[in-house]
């Protein structure tokens, strides 16, 4: 029986408003950063634990499943913005000191970048510097892409060391940019420049400087604020039907990425770096066939 008295009905109905809307609240995570300061966008910047250059590792995830699993349940946001705030890299790479007996943490990240494909709000990733491996894996997930000229440099260096790309990379990267440009640099583990990104597919836009990207993105993300988050949604999975590949795949990527990783000399071939900040792992690309003994890794002025 709905309520006589006219003061007490407008107070029945707002005490239902917490069940018809749902505000994210977010703990303080220890590999990325948020922020909900603009009305219907998140701002999450990443910055890993325990490393200079931003690695993909078991505690970025367990903060992004964290995360992904309360945007489900969010109708308030609209738009994801992912961002770094370590200088020259996005993510660099994953870490490569999983236990390959139980390697949780490959199935977890294709579970993971799965999750974020198929959430409701869309995704955007902002680069400015590495974004390689695993990085690049969960940056060509995302809805839009974009990135600075300089200090950019994406790329999928694994079958240079002598696995393949384990999260599914191969499969969003191929319908990005098309198989022969996909085989192109799978293959050969090349870095690709941002500008070059642009033109192919693997980014939506490049720009001069952070400043002209992030005053570009934020007019795209002021925009989608103002939409329904049913309709962006709806766009989103349409989209995903004509292009998303399907997990089976990425999984079974997966499954190949562990056993060649098990090769003793496979395994020895990812312990030659430092993972720090270095020309090695800035110009990694570049420095790939010298781990064959084919000429020494260059000194390079950042």
């Amino acid at each position: 029986m709905f309520p006589t008295n006219p003061l007490i009905a407008p107070l029945a109905l707002l005490a239902l408003l917490p069940a018809l809307t749902t505000s994210l609240i977010l703990p303080n995570y220890t590999s990325i950063i948020t922020s909900t300061a603009k009305p219907g966008i998140l701002d999450v910047t990443i910055h890993t634990t325990n490393n200079t250059i931003n690695l993909w590792n078991a505690d970025f995830v367990a903060n992004m499943k964290d995360l992904v699993s309360r945007l489900k349940d969010d109708n308030d946001t609209k738009v994801v913005v992912f961002r770094s705030d370590v200088p020259k890299y996005f993510i660099a790479h994953a870490d490569l000191n999983f236990d390959l007996e139980n390697p949780t943490l490959v199935t977890d990240s294709i579970q993971l970048i799965e999750d974020v494909a198929n959430l409701r709000q869309t995704t955007i990733g902002l680069v400015s510097g590495v974004v390689r491996g695993g990085g690049n894996e969960f940056l060509v997930s995302l809805d839009m892409r974009f990135a600075t000229k300089t200090h950019t440099f994406l790329g999928q260096p694994e079958v240079g060391i002598g696995f393949i790309p384990g999260l599914g990379g191969i499969q969003w990267l191929a319908r990005l940019i098309g198989r022969g440009r996909a085989m192109e640099y799978i293959l050969t583990g090349k870095d690709i420049n941002a500008n070059d990104a642009e033109r192919i597919g693997w980014i939506n836009k490049a720009f001069d400087t952070d400043v002209e990207m992030e005053g570009y993105v934020a007019s795209l993300t002021s925009r989608l604020a103002l939409f329904d988050l049913a309709a962006i949604g709806a766009g989103k999975y349409a989209v995903n039907v004509a292009t998303k590949p399907a997990m089976e795949a990425s999984l079974a990527d997966g499954k190949v990425f562990v056993e060649l990783f098990k090769d003793p000399a496979v395994a020895a071939r990812t312990r030659l770096g430092t993972l720090n900040d270095n020309d090695g792992e800035r110009f990694f690309g570049e420095v790939l066939p010298a781990l064959y003994g084919a000429g020494p890794i260059p000194s390079r002025r950042r």
